[in-house]
């Protein structure tokens, strides 16, 4: 007879659920669905995890705690979903550029830092993270490890080398093409050896110099030669694209998730919003991941505080992207944020999902509710793992956040992690 799972309960001030709405329909409006819905907050509130999953959630009053049940009393807390952070790029820090680092370090060099990005984004509540480019697939070892409980980190799903063109953005990871059967064969290839998902680089970007980012890199037949055969062997496929041309080309094609976004004119200057493309997109179910590094800066000073001229500007710009990202987001586009991390703006620390989300509900005009969303239930969807993470619901895998204070009236409460739990186990 098979022992049964262990049982475990942990007592909390406060239970964040993150299942509430997170796209407005039938005339809703952002603040409409970005309130907190029923049931999504519990006070007083246990939650009783069986194994690696959570077997119930609820009032305390509502739940029997059997005598001598392993209890996890953490009061003056907030639990909500394990983080996660849809676009990082394990290998990188501040400072540093893919074709510098990729010249100068070998797999194993890059290997021992990604292994150090992540415990430190483990440990700043983010259980989940999608590594959207690296040079090779030595990333696959760093995932295994963590699956494996030999390394600490969150749960990863890794691409390898980005499908790009002969010079195009991130050339420099190796996974230079030029044709429509180039394309197919290096995606069959990547999947062959154990990748979770196929990045393609659908516009050029601002990292890799003489690229183009309001232009695209492929065309749309050539794209949905890539996302059919990814498709047809059960891979998901991520598009990188700054520009509105690459957008629409990687739209029609059928990619799951666009990563950036900018709605960028064919210069990669200004805006060129396309309503109809963001209806199309709402109507395919096409995700928009705002990936974009959280300025240090601008995310640490307290709202009420004034900003300097620079300072302004910055913001400025910022507010802009943010302006836009909540229109796409009214007109039904599924849509949700990540860090684009590249570390070492925190020294020996991963905060920038949390600092992120506060910025954004601070200053980009999303409710809190909806962001801390947007960081848990839709993200892990995005991802293809809503029936798995992203709520605290029964039968969810026990990934989880214990923050002290409450994040949904106060999202700074993010940053004062008093502890984390992977598959159950309290890992923080």
């Amino acid at each position: 007879m098979r022992d049964a799972p262990p049982r475990r309960y942990i007592r909390v001030g406060r239970v964040f659920c993150a299942t509430g709405p997170t796209v407005p329909r039938d005339g809703q409006t952002v603040e409409e669905i970005g309130a907190v819905a029923d049931g999504e907050v519990i006070d007083d509130a246990v939650v009783q995890v069986v194994g690696t999953r959570i077997g119930a959630v609820g009032p305390a009053h509502r739940i029997t705690i059997p005598s001598g049940a392993e209890v996890i009393d953490l009061p003056g807390t907030t639990l909500l979903p394990g983080l996660v952070d849809a676009h990082v790029h394990m290998m990188i820090r501040q400072r540093e550029t893919f074709t510098d680092l990729c010249r100068t370090h070998d797999d194993s060099q890059l290997l021992v830092r990604s292994a150090a990005h992540a415990r430190q984004m483990r440990d700043a509540g983010v259980t989940t993270a999608r590594d959207c480019g690296s040079r090779g697939t030595f990333l696959q070892a760093l995932r295994d490890g963590i699956a494996d409980r030999l390394l600490p980190g969150p749960r990863l799903l890794v691409c390898g080398p980005p499908i790009t063109s002969t010079g195009g953005h991130l050339w420099s990871c190796g996974g230079e093409v030029d044709t429509a059967d180039e394309a197919r064969t290096l995606s069959r290839r990547l999947i062959r050896d154990g990748v979770d998902f196929i990045k393609v680089m659908a516009t050029g970007g601002r990292m890799t110099p003489g690229t183009n980012v309001g232009r695209a890199q492929f065309s749309e037949a050539e794209l949905r030669a890539i996302v059919d055969d990814a498709h047809r062997l059960g891979r998901p496929v991520a598009a990188h694209v700054l520009g509105t041309e690459g957008m629409a080309h990687a739209v029609r094609a059928g990619v799951d998730t666009l990563e950036h976004g900018n709605w960028l004119d064919e210069d990669g200057h200004a805006v060129a919003f396309d309503e109809g493309l963001a209806r199309e997109m709402a109507a395919r179910g096409c995700y928009r991941n705002m990936a974009t590094q959280p300025s240090r800066v601008l995310a640490e000073r307290p709202k009420s505080t004034p900003l300097g001229a620079n300072e302004r500007r910055d913001m400025a710009d910022h507010q802009e992207r943010w302006h836009w990202f909540r229109r796409g987001l009214e007109l039904g586009i599924p849509s949700f944020f990540s860090t684009d991390a590249i570390f070492g703006q925190w020294e020996n620390a991963c905060p920038d999902l949390a600092w992120l989300t506060i910025f954004v509900a601070e200053r980009g005009g999303i409710p809190v509710p909806l962001a801390l969303r947007m960081v848990t239930s839709v993200a892990s969807a995005a991802l293809g793992l809503g029936h798995e993470i992203g709520t605290v619901a029964p039968g969810r895998i026990a990934d989880l956040l214990v923050v002290r204070g409450d994040p949904v009236s106060d999202p700074r409460a993010l940053r004062d992690v008093v502890a984390v739990f992977q598959s159950g186990e309290r890992t923080v």
